[in-house]
């Protein structure tokens, strides 16, 4: 995979959804990230999430994840604020080892601000327009549940706009119905770039959920540098401490 692919996905998945609301709540889960090039466990997650039932679907507020080495070393650190918008929210990751830090901020004006300082201190800023239909960061998990209807019981495929915050640019996804016999969901996803991007940008990822809409796996490639320059490529199984009981 080139560059540009390494660098496309660098921060996906991870969140909830939304407008009659319940009491503020918190889930925490974890995640273990074998690599799909060793074999070998590169490094785990630490999650924890505050948010609400809204309408019978988890709306998250706040998130933050710790990223840490197979010696228990923290290696990054992501927090999240969803505000009222939980499939585009604001998002800081912060790789302590490269130097590598990315800041995306999503106003209630909808024009995404973008800060970006790659780990070879090359700095860049962009701001623009988030579209309707656009999903930022673990957003994504939060437009599966959205659209859980139309996906697992209708069979039918999502187009969204998802933000490649290092080009400053929104483009178009299609999630669809899919299936690994490698992930241990109930409900398999498969997520690709739509389109002529496709051949060149970034190979297709898989999400799988359990029935309760939480995610289990993901398999492709990550938000943690493996160097410098290139990304993981993993596995990751999710375990779930609790769930919080919306539906």
């Amino acid at each position: 995979m080139n560059n540009a692919g390494n660098r496309f996905l660098a921060g996906l998945l991870l969140a909830g959804i939304t407008i009659t609301a319940s009491a503020e709540k918190e889930i925490r889960f974890s995640g273990s990230a074998e690599s799909l090039d060793s074999g070998k466990i590169v490094y785990t997650e630490q999650h924890r999430q505050t948010g609400e039932c809204r309408n019978g679907f988890w709306a998250p507020r706040e998130h933050q994840v710790t990223y840490r080495d197979p010696e228990g070393d923290i290696i990054a650190q992501k927090t999240l604020d969803y505000g009222d918008t939980p499939s585009r929210p604001s998002f800081t990751l912060e790789d302590q080892r490269f130097g590598e830090r990315m800041q995306v901020r999503n106003p209630e004006n909808g024009r995404v601000r973008i800060r970006y300082r790659a780990s070879s201190g090359d700095e860049s800023s962009y701001r623009i327009k988030a579209p309707d239909n656009g999903v930022i960061d673990a957003g994504f998990e939060v437009m599966v549940r959205q659209n859980w209807e139309t996906l697992v019981e209708d069979g039918e495929d999502v187009r969204i706009q998802f933000l490649v915050p290092t080009r400053g640019k929104f483009y178009a996804f299609d999630a669809e119905p899919a299936q690994m016999q490698a992930l241990d969901g109930e409900h398999v996803f498969r997520i690709s770039v739509a389109g002529w991007v496709s051949s060149w940008f970034v190979d297709p990822l898989h999400l799988a959920f359990n029935d309760k809409r939480q995610l289990t796996d993901f398999h492709g490639l990550t938000n943690i540098l493996r160097n410098p320059e290139d990304n993981h490529r993993a596995h990751i199984r999710y375990e779930h401490e609790n769930a919080p009981g919306c539906h």
